[in-house]
């Protein structure tokens, strides 16, 4: 065993991978890009279409051993981590099933356990793989939406995310980003922006996209609603990098080779996410915020603003590229003028500095310090259902508290009550802490909250299967409730 353990790592010292070998033997056709923004977070890789199916042989994209398994009903589902010689680690996600030494590695553990949710770190020599060696078969376990294969190459020293085109994966790709609209955003204080412009582009060739001579004052950055396509691919994907000009100056640029998953923590401050929450579309600011910093922008540039004249023109010029090298521009013209007046009522913003306590006997809302990035508006409406609080517009760092005093004096029907959210006629129920009569939720969202029971057992209804049927024949079981 010292022996084998002892060969490996002369493995490791003695060899570098320059180039992997495709995880999928068919092309490379992507419906998700490195770093794009989704809902709460950056992707962390590529995800890779498996042609609507589940089954393809998954490989081992370099020598290397397997240095975690995890199976769970969220997140990646079933995911195979390898670590390789020259110190990354490459991930696998949503498989459907393991290779045969995988899988029964990772039975006999959750046998142990007793459970089919498990995470193993193998010994470094319990399973090694060699490149292209099949290590599993594409599924669509966990939280995917249809069968494909996410797959990352990481930082095995600290665990960053690295771009995986940058390790010669081939993507045919001809087509340029594609840009919709752009955005000009009036600085505020802290990171609160005013939008002050929204101009249509037009395309004035395969590259070019301009606008509408534009007027605007004080202090500005610009927004762009864009995605990213393909050659195999008709997916809207993210883009790989960009750089905003200003009279011929870059002032704002960043570049997606590699992300933190920190960076996730303050995704919604690099989008107009007052724009995202009420018309369902993100647009991308193409500026630093202040309460924030990015791991993959530089930050050695200005912050994205820049200052408008009364009078004076200004050439604004944004480069958009994609990882083949494709670009689209954006060319405007920018004139100053006279400053507007400040926006009033500042002085009745919630301050993310402090702690609020709203009292509405016997209900209470507590908002502790850091809850928001910035100073917002707050509304609260009281009614004999529930508090509603809003405008739910505003990106969130923490949560705040909900408490509700009930007088219920069934014990079982308090103790299946909680408070949910109502949203038109349909209920979401809330993780509800329930002691001494109250019932308390924390929450990353506004809206309109109600006390709620739910009284009525849950029925399972048989889809593939009958009574007195013989089922020793079936794969699987199938049920709805």
């Amino acid at each position: 065993m010292k022996r084998h353990l002892f060969l490996f790592s002369i493995q490791v010292i003695g060899q570098h991978n320059s180039t992997y070998e495709n995880p999928l033997d068919i092309p490379l056709a992507l419906s998700g890009t490195f770093a794009e923004i989704r809902s709460s977070h950056f992707h962390a890789g590529i995800d890779i279409k498996t042609k609507g199916k589940q089954g393809l042989p998954v490989k081992a994209v370099s020598n290397g051993r397997v240095s975690r398994i995890r199976i769970a009903t969220s997140g990646y589902g079933k995911a195979i981590y390898i670590d390789h010689p020259d110190f990354k680690t490459s991930v696998y996600a949503h498989l459907k099933k393991f290779s045969p030494k995988i899988e029964k590695y990772i039975k006999a553990a959750q046998y142990e356990k007793e459970s089919y949710t498990v995470q193993k770190f193998p010994r470094k020599d319990a399973l090694l793989v060699e490149a292209g060696e099949v290590i599993g078969y594409s599924g669509n376990t966990g939280g995917s939406f249809g069968p494909h294969l996410h797959f990352e190459i990481r930082d095995s020293k600290n665990q960053h995310p690295l771009n995986p085109l940058l390790f010669d994966f081939k993507v045919e790709d001809n087509l340029r980003p594609q840009l919709q609209r752009l955005f000009l955003y009036e600085e505020g204080s802290n990171d609160v922006v005013i939008k002050t412009k929204n101009a249509s582009l037009e395309r004035v060739n395969d590259s070019l996209y301009k606008t509408p001579l534009l007027f605007a004052s004080g202090r500005i950055g610009v927004g762009i609603q864009m995605f990213d396509r393909q050659d195999l691919s008709y997916n809207k994907n993210g883009i790989y990098s960009m750089v905003v000009n200003v009279n011929g100056k870059p002032t704002f640029k960043y570049k997606f080779d590699k992300i933190d998953f920190n960076d996730s923590k303050y995704i919604n401050l690099i989008i107009d996410y007052k724009n995202f929450k009420e018309n369902r579309y993100r647009i991308q600011k193409l500026f630093r915020p202040k309460t924030a910093k990015f791991s993959f922008m530089d930050n050695a540039l200005e912050p994205g603003f820049f200052n408008l004249e009364e009078g004076k023109s200004y050439q604004v010029l944004i480069e958009v590229s994609d990882f083949s090298g494709n670009t689209s521009y954006v060319e405007t013209y920018v004139v100053g003028q006279k400053q507007k007046t400040k926006i009033e009522g500042l002085e009745k913003q919630i301050n993310p500095e402090l702690d609020y306590l709203f009292e509405f006997h016997p209900n209470e809302i507590y908002i502790p310090k850091n809850t928001f990035f910035n100073p917002i508006q707050l509304e609260i409406q009281t009614h004999s259902d529930g508090i509603k609080i809003g405008p739910d517009i505003h990106p969130f760092k923490g949560a705040f508290e909900l408490s509700f005093k009930t007088e219920l004096k069934d014990s079982l029907k308090m103790k299946k009550s909680f408070i949910a959210l109502k949203e038109k006629d349909n209920l979401t129920y809330l993780p509800t802490e329930n002691k001494n009569g109250k019932l308390t939720v924390k929450s990353k969202k506004f809206g309109d909250f109600v006390i709620a029971s739910d009284l009525t057992p849950p029925s399972i209804k048989s889809v593939n299967f009958r009574n007195d049927q013989w089922l020793s024949g079936f794969k699987f079981l199938r049920g709805k409730n």
